[in-house]
């Protein structure tokens, strides 16, 4: 019987997040600058998207847990294939907003199958998996975004045609090497009884929730460093091309961590640790970016940002996986993406509101006390939990 290849995993991995990488970025600026419609506009579309994505990962985790996880993950690729091709052709208004959201749909759908497929990869614990493969989505993310550049002009239409192409890539590696059987999750689970026993708390709801909120508040101010802070460093003088450099920067830093997470695990042994200390290097980049306009504070802040975001991010699908009953990992995953794209999508729109009434300075300076908020939060609530081995 045909097992699940961490390898095969990374690949579609990597193939889907360098097509969306390719996506989210130009959505603002083709509708603002190529279609003519105002940034309040551009805004609701990509809240629709986001909203969309959250009802992708949230429903189809549900489905991962009842039905057939290739014959699912197979259709949810062969719909963005579609959805992409239709995008060819249809990139006017107001089709494109219709293909961006339904685009956001099936994209949250492969989201949820990859954090699926990582947790039934029999003999690699789920913490190197997902170490490895969060290190070629940012990989995918260099790649995505510096192809927008080679490629977008004023016509979309060949974004669409190239996302086609490395979706349908994905496609085939999904066709050739995962299993076509449903495959049951790992028992990596703890039940109730394991927990009521561990600590006073008496079940996970609490460090679920927390987990969740988290993702939300992280998301949400990470989100301005992707959408209104390359309005501020215009505004202070920089050119757009230092705005490039922080996200070539972002993606060299997570290769980096990762692979001295990956080369020395046992250097952060514990996943509320890595959570604890990822929510702290995140909160205090906030306050580093803004203490000068000065391009080094800038760019140290990006990397603590960036070393954050590679200890952090990673660690939360694992908790949850290590602290879910089978019945449920493949809703919980899904959750994890959902509650991420609901930060996306309200982070722009929060972020804009503080700008209108007040500075971008004041805009970090609360995006760095809420993390602090929500990095004491954890710290306090991941002491009555050990870690699951």
């Amino acid at each position: 019987m045909k097992q699940v290849r961490l390898r095969p995993l990374m690949a579609v991995a990597f193939l889907n997040e360098t097509a969306y990488s390719m996506m989210w970025p130009l959505a603002t600026i083709y509708l603002n600058t190529i279609l003519h419609k105002s940034l309040t506009v551009a805004g609701m579309a990509l809240f629709c998207f986001s909203v969309a994505n959250v009802i992708g990962s949230v429903v189809l985790g549900k489905l991962y847990d009842k039905f057939n996880q290739y014959k699912l993950t197979i259709t949810g690729m062969a719909l963005c294939v579609l959805i992409c091709a239709l995008g060819i052709w249809f990139d006017g208004w107001p089709a494109y907003p219709i293909i961006l959201t339904a685009f956001g749909f099936t994209s949250g759908w492969l989201t949820t199958a990859v954090n699926v497929y990582g947790t039934l990869i029999p003999g690699k614990s789920t913490t190197k998996v997902f170490n490895e493969v969060y290190l070629v989505l940012n990989v995918g993310l260099v790649v995505g975004t510096m192809a927008i550049s080679e490629i977008f002009h004023r016509s979309i239409a060949p974004i669409f045609l190239l996302a086609t192409g490395i979706y349908g890539l994905s496609l085939v590696v999904l066709l050739l090497y995962f299993p076509r059987q449903r495959v049951d999750y790992l028992n990596h689970a703890v039940t109730r009884v394991d927990v009521e026993r561990k600590t006073n708390i008496g079940s996970t709801s609490r460090l679920f929730a927390l987990s969740f909120l988290s993702l939300v508040v992280m998301w949400m101010m990470y989100s301005q460093w992707e959408s209104n802070f390359s309005v501020y460093l215009i505004d202070i003088g920089f050119p757009l091309r230092v705005y490039s450099i922080l996200w070539a920067v972002n993606g060299v830093v997570i290769i980096i961590v990762q692979g001295l997470l990956s080369r020395f695990p046992n250097m952060i042994k514990s996943l509320f640790n890595r959570v604890n200390i990822g929510l702290f290097f995140l909160a205090i980049s906030y306050f580093v970016t803004v203490v000068s306009h000065n391009v080094v504070y800038i760019y140290l802040g990006m990397i603590l940002l960036t070393i954050g975001e590679a200890i952090y991010v990673p660690s939360v699908p694992v908790i949850i996986d290590n602290w879910s009953p089978a019945a449920v990992k493949g809703r919980n995953q899904g959750l994890v993406g959902g509650f991420s794209s609901v930060g996306r999508a309200l982070g722009p729109v929060f972020g804009g509101m503080v700008i209108d009434h007040s500075s971008f300075r004041v805009l970090f300076i609360i995006a760095g006390i809420a993390m602090v908020v929500i990095t004491i939060m954890n710290y306090w609530n991941n002491l009555q939990f050990k870690e699951v081995k």
